[in-house]
């Protein structure tokens, strides 16, 4: 079907969003993808251990550069190094670093699974003073957060190796206010692997922080208001975040909400602090505008399905999870149907852990709402004519998509009876980076391969 576009995205290094020139009074959002060779990045990890002391502080390791080490001698920093060409991800590199620093390993054996993630960090070539060649860095750190109860155990943490000469517990608020010399950006990737949990922010962010029912382009268009009423002038330091920066890392998973606080960030630090409620409007418009182009996209797919359907039989739709935009296909299609003899019934899944199936179900007219096994057993059953779900994340080369944890296990359903699934997602959820993003809890990476159609509409240069 040539009116059905499907992206293919080309492997980058390195993402922006670039905006052409304009006039002040004529803002314009282009989102797009730039390349940049793997020789300007240098892609190293950083783990921070977290603990808590015998009065309940948290506390994190820092550990100081011995004086003789090629790259900022005699100054603190977490258990850190580079990714290498054998490191199939940030985690193998963060594990493999922990291993030769320390004796970790013989104190709690496997410790993967209290390994923590942020968004990486990216140091500016100006600001790396020289290290690796002049070339930017992009840390993806970790926080690493030994087991209370093993508190007398990991007092006799050893330091392993030739990069570091001493090792010190501080407390976090200790940590953050210290003054001794630290490899840059230090605090600021401690509050990325921590998820901003001790950055001092206004109630209404932290409430908007815990909502589990919205899907990311609801969420991305609250985190653009939030950014324009909490954004102060002013010049920040080294390790200081921004509010829009700040926002980004509370939701790493949900990259429209990381694009669009870069995004935001680019456009008051070119148009000034005057300009914010410009920036604001223009780039809530841009996501409306994406987001209306991806439902025009998913409505067309889907109604060639269901038009394809035999004069006066069901076409049955299952959805996962809750999504604005998934929302707006879905209802577009019920209120087309009136032209088309075959009746048409949504199905929601419930979507445990935190049930937004149920929310979804009231959001669409005459939609039902199943448990997740029996909705999956329905799927098994062919009682389901396609499956639509929304996205997150759309990795680049078509490495997968992240999406709500349960997608995997209802992907792989659908495969198993030959029931056409559908991922749809709009520009502002591409990832480009060559790593998966952070993945809090509640989110997994499916592999595209398991589904029929992952939708996301082409650039407007490529149409």
């Amino acid at each position: 079907m040539e009116s059905i576009q499907e992206h293919k995205m080309k492997r980058t290094q390195n993402s922006s969003f670039r905006k052409p020139s304009r006039s002040p009074s004529n803002f314009k959002f282009k989102i797009i993808m730039r390349t940049a060779t793997l020789s300007n990045i240098k892609r190293v990890v950083s783990v921070f251990f977290l603990r808590q002391n015998n009065n309940d502080e948290a506390q994190v390791a820092l550990f100081r550069r011995c004086s003789q080490m090629p790259t900022f001698g005699g100054h603190w920093a977490a258990i850190s190094g580079s990714i290498e060409t054998q490191d199939v991800s940030p985690l193998a590199t963060a594990d493999r670093e922990v291993g030769e620093e320390t004796n970790l390993g013989e104190l709690l054996g496997d410790y993967d699974h209290l390994l923590n993630s942020g968004l990486h960090i990216d140091i500016a070539i100006d600001k790396s003073k020289g290290t690796f060649g002049g070339r930017m860095i992009r840390v993806y750190p970790f926080a690493l957060t030994l087991p209370s109860e093993d508190i007398q155990l990991l007092s006799n943490i050893e330091m392993r190796g030739t990069e570091h000469d001493k090792m010190k517990f501080l407390t976090i608020s200790d940590f953050l206010g210290m003054s001794d010399q630290c490899v840059p950006s230090l605090k600021r990737a401690f509050h990325h692997a921590t998820y901003g949990r001790y950055l001092d922010l206004p109630q209404e962010i932290r409430e908007w922080e815990e909502d589990r029912v919205n899907g990311a382009a609801y969420l991305a268009r609250k985190a653009v208001d939030l950014a324009a009423a909490h954004t102060q002038s002013g010049e920040l330091s080294e390790d200081e975040l921004s509010i829009a920066q700040s926002i980004s890392i509370l939701r790493p998973s949900m990259v429209p909400i990381v694009n669009a606080m870069n995004e935001f960030d680019r456009q008051i630090k070119h148009e000034g602090y005057g300009q914010i409620e410009q920036v604001k409007d223009e780039l809530l418009k841009s996501l409306t505008d994406e987001g209306n182009r991806c439902v025009e996209l998913g409505y067309e797919l889907v109604m060639n399905m269901y038009k394809s359907k035999a004069p006066s039989t069901e076409f049955v739709i299952g959805t996962f999870s809750r999504s604005s935009t998934l929302k707006s296909i879905l209802q577009r299609i019920i209120e087309s149907s009136d032209d088309v003899s075959a009746k048409v019934r949504v199905v929601c899944s419930q979507s445990t852990p935190g049930d937004e199936g149920i929310l979804m179900a009231t959001d669409i007219t005459g939609a039902s709402c199943l448990p997740d096994e029996e909705f999956q057993q329905q799927v098994i059953d062919g009682k389901m004519d396609a499956v639509i779900v929304g996205a997150d994340c759309v990795l680049s080369e078509g490495n997968g998509v992240v999406n709500k944890v349960g997608s995997k296990a209802l992907a792989s359903a659908c495969k198993q009876a030959g029931v056409p699934i559908i991922s749809s997602a709009d520009r502002w959820k591409l990832w480009s980076d060559i790593h998966c993003p952070p993945l809090e809890d509640i989110f997994e990476l499916i592999p595209s391969e398991l589904f029929n159609h992952v939708l996301v509409p082409k650039d407007e240069e490529e149409r």
